[in-house]
């Protein structure tokens, strides 16, 4: 008996190139008979590994193929399938022969197409949603694409472990909380991830048997183990920014390329790279600027704090996205705008998400807009017309802020799926690196709660309708708390001791001023002109000494 996968080619192999694409077929052959059974997979010919079977891994479709791990997976699922049914056929005590092998196939095929689909493999399907998630019937984002992609190979490789391990082919219906408790405890225990990051990898599970039932009627679902702890271990650490340190950023100048200093500093630092702005006005042409690197992901961070969106909405903002209301603000002089977006990790939207502009994110705005029309990108995108990815933005803004000077210590706290602190596992690290984007809404919200900002306020500028999803962007802090219990009940002593005083002290007789009601109101004018430096302590003593002579 053997079983053989190869390339059936149509025509001889001298009047096939090695870019032409043919299908892969796997050859079962015993006591000198053979039958050719299709896999469903084909491949280019310079894609095809001849010598396989020496190889330690055993794959026959070279790396080079974009698709060569799932293609992979359906050819070693199919020669796993053929030796399923060779295997019954001998525990029924016959002879495993070319025709009864056929027939027991076609038998399988027959019933999984009359069937429900129950009958259809966990891997072949889970494969199948990942090319879904690759193709263009997709319609998230890019990066909400690449980390489906991520979580998939994933749970590709703890069902490719599970089936060796137990030497069977797994079908969705078997997807039960013993298995999800193995996923789970396997990317733990083997790979290392954070509750959390599992967490998304049983989200990514969850919406794929919603795909499954949608498409093919499956009924199996996906169930976290009540006593597994999945929950928010990040929030039990959040890490913010200080109203001090969005200032000392805000006010850090040595990254700007019109600052002579900037090529000595990012020298020094060996991170000296500029990064060109480039876009077409409507009437002007073609248009550029030229920023250091560092530059650029500084102000974005600062007016990710200001404005408090996610990474995907900030690099997706455009010129027009600031709108003017009628208002005028007359404390700060200027008509009151609001950045709005709609908010590109939400499908249906009723409303838009707005946030009103301050003097920071106004400045900032300003500086990457000028001369661009309302449909540009407020900041630059990459040479190729791209966005900036939220990983690489990432990578340079740690390196921002260690060398802003950033280093303030935060605590990092390891748990297990019990929720337990795992021991010893306390770490203080230097803020700078555990910067990220997420970390802008975060302080964003963090800043408003100790500003006393009604929640409902807060949500509104953030986008949130869960009050749940919101409550993990911050936690209450021992300040929060911090002289809340000093007046409970202390009213009442605060009365007695009164009534005690007014019998004791005899009231002060009241002094009467010196100046007219009238006076009195121009010298507070002449204050409040002080205290708002409308003018300057020379001027309101002059002033002040002319309203007393002339009393």
């Amino acid at each position: 008996m053997g079983l053989y996968p190869r390339l059936d080619y149509k025509k001889s192999k001298k009047d096939t190139t090695k870019d032409d694409e043919v299908r892969v077929v796997i050859d079962y052959y015993y006591n000198g008979e053979r039958t050719k059974i299709t896999t469903g997979v084909s491949c280019l010919v310079k894609d095809w590994d001849e010598n396989w079977r020496k190889k330690p891994s055993k794959k026959p479709i070279r790396t080079t193929d974009r698709e060569h791990r799932g293609k992979n997976l359906l050819i070693q699922n199919k020669l796993d399938e053929i030796n399923g049914v060779v295997l019954t056929i001998q525990k029924q005590d016959k002879e495993p022969v070319v025709p009864l092998v056929k027939s027991y196939l076609r038998k399988e095929r027959k019933e999984r197409k009359e069937g429900t689909q129950r009958e259809i493999h966990f891997l072949p399907l889970l494969v199948e949603y990942e090319n879904y998630i690759k193709s263009e019937h997709y319609e998230n984002r890019e990066s909400t694409r690449r980390w489906v992609l991520s979580c998939i190979k994933q749970i590709i490789e703890y069902t490719t472990y599970y089936q060796n391990k137990n030497n069977t082919l797994l079908f969705p219906d078997e997807l039960d909380r013993d298995w999800v408790y193995g996923f789970i405890k396997w990317s733990f225990d083997s790979k290392g991830l954070k509750p959390s990051t599992i967490k998304k990898r049983v989200k990514v599970l969850s919406h794929f048997s919603n795909w499954s039932k949608e498409k093919y009627n499956t009924t199996f679902q996906i169930r976290k183990p009540k006593k597994v702890f999945l929950g928010t271990d990040e929030n039990l650490d959040i890490v913010f920014l200080t109203r001090d340190e969005v200032v000392k950023l805000y006010k850090y100048k040595g990254f700007d390329e019109e600052n002579p200093e900037h090529v000595k500093i990012l020298t020094k630092e060996k991170r000296l790279t500029y990064m060109e702005d480039r876009w077409v006005h409507s009437k002007e042409g073609e248009k550029s600027r030229t920023y250091t690197t560092f530059e650029v992901y500084k102000d974005m961070l600062v007016f990710l704090v200001n404005v408090g969106c996610r990474w995907g909405d900030l690099v997706d903002m455009k010129v027009g996205d600031l709108v003017y209301d009628k208002v005028v603000d007359k404390e700060q002089g200027f008509t009151v705008g609001y950045f709005s977006y709609y908010m590109g990790k939400i499908k249906n939207q009723r409303n838009m998400v707005k946030v009103p502009r301050n003097k920071i994110t106004f400045e900032i705005y300003k500086k990457y807009s000028t001369g661009k029309n309302l449909e540009h990108h407020i900041f630059p995108r990459t040479r190729y017309g791209n966005s900036i990815t939220n990983q690489k933005f990432n990578n340079y803004i740690k390196e921002v802020c260690r060398i802003v000077g950033l280093n303030r210590k935060v605590k990092k706290t390891e748990w297990n799926l019990n929720g337990e602190e795992i021991k010893d596992s306390t770490e203080y690290l230097s803020l700078h690196e555990v910067v990220s984007s997420h970390i802008g809404r975060k302080t964003f919200i963090r800043t408003h709660i100790q500003k006393g900002t009604p929640i409902r306020t807060i949500m509104k500028m953030t986008g949130h309708k869960s009050r749940k999803v919101f409550d993990g962007y911050y936690e209450i802090l021992d300040e929060d708390i911090k002289y809340k219990n000093d007046d409970l009940f202390s009213e009442m002593i605060v009365e007695e001791n009164k009534s005690l005083k007014t019998q004791k002290v005899k009231p002060q007789q009241k002094t009467t001023s010196p100046f007219s009601k009238e006076k009195e109101q121009e010298i507070e004018k002449l204050k409040y002109s002080l205290d708002k430096e409308w003018i300057t302590q020379e001027k309101y003593d002059e002033l002040f000494q002319k309203m007393i002579i002339g009393e």
